[in-house]
């Protein structure tokens, strides 16, 4: 355990840092990464109950079931590519790549 007057001093620095640098401090509390982990798993979920929902309705001749797997699979295409571009957009990767 630290001594009262380095915790005193830590808090400063965190206070400091927070205020400085908002984004640089949440990184670091970890508060992105647990909600990015939730999102990553909501986005799996869905991916296999699109995917079920196709294969159920295939196998038991089910037109609706079918349609609505195909229509929430669609749905997944585009929010998979809107979190590839949000992704290149935060890393600064969205220059286009160099002619061959």
């Amino acid at each position: 355990m630290l001594p009262e007057r380095e915790r005193h001093a830590l808090r400063e620095i965190e206070a400091e840092l927070q205020a400085n640098d908002p984004a640089f401090a949440a990184a670091f509390s970890g508060r992105k990464l647990r909600r990015l982990r939730r999102w990553n798993l909501l986005l799996v979920l869905c991916d296999v109950t699109a995917v079920v929902m196709l294969l159920v309705g295939l196998f038991a001749r089910d037109a609706e079931l079918v349609l609505w797997g195909t229509v929430s699979a669609g749905a997944l295409v585009a929010w998979h590519i809107a979190r590839a571009e949000t992704a290149r957009e935060t890393t600064g990767d969205g220059a286009a790549p160099a002619a061959r």
